[in-house]
């Protein structure tokens, strides 16, 4: 058992030792060309240790909701949880980790898909064959932020799930892309991140240009910037190029 002080300095230690787990993880080898079909039908978790679980909570808050899970569901998905429940930081000791992520729908969908490998998207299993602005919207940016938590969590299966649904829900939304979607990418993603690099090429290629004329508040001022270099990119293209979701891949390492 450790003592109150070593305790108190892990403690204080908290965000950065969390936040830097993921570069401590040794990424597995790369899958090549002949073995990803194999990968794609990857085994799930063997749960022989029904009893362990472990505590996933939704933000830093003392009143964060939180859920309980399988240890051996969290750590056959994550590199990161394996790391962090068997360290000796305060996530193994406590067998607890706090998500960069208050929106317990974003928790609820991760420890969703860690079960059955599905998103639980309601709207899309509404028999009406257009989505209401409003609720397309609000999907969206659950669908981003579900990516942007699994990039953290090195979970690339998850992001690549979590675009193609993403892609499903803006072809089934009279609103088309969400604009707050927009700023929660540029303020919460690298340039050159594939979910990114996704919505820059939907922005030059897919939308109308009446759209940034009629809402430029929408468009961040880097996201804009980044549209006019992909147009610069792409000038000299005799077809204009198609967006497809499989050009925006997170490539899934072997097992």
């Amino acid at each position: 058992m450790a003592g109150p002080s070593k305790l108190n300095s892990l403690s204080v230690s908290r965000k950065m030792e969390s936040r830097t787990l993921a570069t401590l993880v040794t990424p597995p080898a790369k899958k090549d060309s002949a073995s990803k079909a194999k990968t794609n039908m990857y085994k799930g978790p063997a749960l022989k240790n029904p009893l362990q679980l472990v505590t996933i909570y939704a933000g830093s808050k003392a009143e964060a909701k939180s859920v309980v899970v399988h240890k051996d569901f969290a750590c056959h998905y994550s590199p990161v949880f394996k790391a962090a429940f068997n360290s000796d930081f305060i996530e193994g000791q406590t067998q607890e980790y706090r998500v960069d992520e208050e929106d317990e729908e974003i928790t609820r969908l991760l420890v969703h898909w860690l079960y059955t490998q599905q998103l639980d998207v309601p709207q899309l299993q509404e028999d009406s064959k257009d989505l209401k602005a409003e609720a397309g919207g609000k999907e969206q940016l659950c669908l981003v932020k579900l990516w942007v938590l699994a990039d953290k969590l090195l979970i690339p299966q998850l992001q690549n799930m979590a675009l193609d649904v993403l892609d499903k829900v803006q072809l089934k939304s009279k609103r088309g892309m969400a604009s707050n979607c927009l700023a929660y990418v540029c303020a919460n993603t690298r340039k050159d991140s594939e979910l990114r690099r996704w919505f820059v090429h939907r922005c030059a290629f897919h939308l109308d240009s009446k759209s940034f004329l009629k809402h430029p508040d929408r468009y961040p001022q880097q996201i804009l910037l980044e549209v006019i270099t992909t147009l610069s990119e792409w000038s000299k293209a005799k077809n204009r190029p198609k967006t497809k979701t499989k050009d925006f891949k997170v490539e899934v390492p072997d097992q």
